[in-house]
């Protein structure tokens, strides 16, 4: 078994690890206290979870609004990218707005969200090194 062969193995492994093995913070404010839009996680007993039981979970999601009829703020994991925006609504029989958000990133742990720029540029750097990494390891390979 040659050297480059048993490389090539280990930096694909890593890489179909880091793609696939997201963990994110899940909670729902309205029945967790420590799930508040804006948390520290210094002071929280929130830890990021596995995704492993969410079919092909690739992404962490935060959300403002409102839930059950409540205002709060809902952390989960998902398939699917949701996007990242706010916007004000108006529910049928209320006399005022509300801020609804939605964010969306894939590094683990990263919906606790106290900036999303911060994120967003750390997904951006981490996907351009797995691309980077996937095409130099099947062009080397």
């Amino acid at each position: 078994m040659s050297s480059k062969w048993v490389l090539c193995s280990f930096v694909n492994l890593l890489v179909v690890n880091t793609a696939f093995a997201i963990s994110c913070y899940r909670c729902v404010s309205n029945t967790d206290m420590h799930c508040s839009e804006e948390f520290n996680q210094k002071y929280s007993q929130l830890q990021p979870q596995s995704c492993d039981d969410i079919f092909e979970s690739q992404y962490c999601i935060k959300t403002t609004g409102i839930y059950e009829g409540e205002i709060g703020t809902k952390r989960f994991c998902s398939s699917r990218h949701h996007g990242n925006y706010c916007e004000y609504i108006r529910r049928p029989g209320d006399d005022r707005e509300y801020r609804s958000c939605v964010y969306t990133c894939s590094v683990d742990g990263c919906n606790d969200a106290p900036s999303w720029k911060k994120w967003s540029l750390i997904s951006i750097l981490s996907s351009a090194f797995i691309m980077i990494v996937t095409h130099v390891l099947f062009t080397w390979c």
